[in-house]
């Protein structure tokens, strides 16, 4: 049976063996002669008893000796096997791409270009439910509140719930289902009025201050953000049917590539990915309670992107995640991103981000650099820790309930 994750780290990263002291006797001054006989025997027998055990102490320490000199070494050679395995991932990808690892054996990040701001798209999705969920915590919400949604919190692309307001005004929703639908399917409709409700994107950044994260941006809101990308300025109307894409159409193809060039460039919701792995690293340690651990049980539930990450976990592996997926121009994909908590069946956790900013391969080369990823992660595992796949086959994930996926939900 294999360790558990936290044992075996502290095997690994701290290898001890505690021996037992033993207590000199102290001498008996007993006049019977009975005592004296059995104290006799006592001594012989404790005699008898050490000497076997220097024996076994010898052998033992020995085998602890190799053991504390192999268990780095194991780790260095699995270190640097990703290490390799991901500088070539990073090198034959053709595209801007930032990845972030961390193990669960060290606080080093091992990556490519995990400092740079890539667009997250997205997976800006989990500041906004991060800072319900401190509102939550701290009292000022209760997610059991429902929450009127109207045309007027309409956005565009991705937002099966606006199918709800087919035939009517609006409706009402809590905000515990609010949150399912923005991270689970993604669905921006959902995460505009989680926005709305949080107190805008003013308060997402000054969460993230509070907090002291850097490198992380939340951009302007999803209507705002999206027109800059496209090169329009938005009105109210391009909520209606596909307004907003009949509109961009229209734009000029010079002065929309130097819009997205210049988003791309320095992005309004750009985020390192070695930050954003960090981050979910920490909330990873957190007690349940925690509005931090609350969200990555929340992304436990994600659906969007089957084929990214989540195409390369091995049996009894699961993932936390959440993921975004950027406007097109042309044959130029951007913002293909795939960020969440890889978990072993032993309990290990491996907070991963990878970040595409732009790319001409394809979806199908962009899907193989993160399940690669995964990939290489799972073999990292098992080479530091080879009893931890020993039953990973009969393990089974738990079953989540999620709601049906909808078609370009990123």
């Amino acid at each position: 049976m294999a360790f558990p994750c936290r044992n075996w780290v502290l095997h690994l990263k701290r290898p001890n063996i505690c021996w037992s002291t033993r207590k000199a006797v102290s001498p008996y001054t007993n006049k019977s002669r009975i005592m004296r006989k059995f104290f006799n025997i006592f001594a012989i027998t404790l005699t008898l008893t050490a000497a076997l055990g220097v024996t076994a102490y010898a052998g033992t320490a020995s085998a602890y000796t190799s053991d504390k000199t192999q268990a780095p070494d194991a780790l260095a050679r699995a270190d640097e096997k990703l290490t390799a395995d991901i500088d070539s991932y990073w090198k034959k990808f053709p595209g801007r791409s930032g990845i972030a690892i961390y193990t669960p054996f060290s606080e080093e990040i091992i990556g490519k270009r995990h400092t740079e701001r890539f667009p997250q798209q997205s997976v800006s999705k989990m500041w906004v439910a991060l800072t319900i969920l401190e509102q939550e915590a701290s009292g000022k919400l209760s997610l059991d509140k429902r929450i009127r949604v109207s045309r007027e919190d309409v956005v565009v692309f991705s937002q099966p719930l606006k199918n709800y307001l087919d035939g009517r005004d609006s409706f009402d929703m809590p905000l515990r289902e609010l949150l399912a639908h923005s991270i689970n399917a993604s669905d921006n409709l959902a995460n505009n009025v989680l926005l709305r409700v949080a107190g805008g994107p003013q308060a997402i950044n000054q969460m993230l201050e509070r907090r002291k994260i850097q490198s992380i941006r939340f951009g302007p809101g999803e209507v705002l953000l999206q027109s800059a990308i496209a090169g329009l300025e938005w009105k109210p109307e391009y909520r209606k049917g596909n307004a907003f894409k009949a509109k961009r159409s229209g734009i000029p193809m010079a002065k929309r590539q130097a819009a997205l060039d210049a988003y791309l460039e320095s992005p309004l919701d750009g985020a390192a990915p070695g930050t954003i792995a960090l981050v979910l690293k920490r909330f990873s340690e957190r007690d349940a309670n925690d509005p931090g651990a609350k969200l990555l049980k929340l992304m436990a539930g994600t659906y969007t992107g089957r084929s990214r990450l989540r195409s390369g976990l091995a049996p009894g592996w699961r993932l936390a995640h959440k993921t975004g997926t950027g406007q097109v121009l042309g044959s130029i994909a951007t913002a293909v991103n795939d960020v969440g908590v890889m978990k072993a069946p032993d309990g290990c956790v491996y907070p991963v981000a990878v970040m595409v900013a732009e790319t001409r391969a394809g979806t199908q080369a962009t899907n193989a650099l993160m399940q690669n990823v995964a990939l290489a992660v799972i073999r990292h595992h098992e080479h530091v820790h080879p009893k931890a796949q020993k039953k990973a086959s009969e393990v089974r994930p738990k079953s989540t309930p999620v709601i049906k996926p909808t078609k370009n939900s990123g």
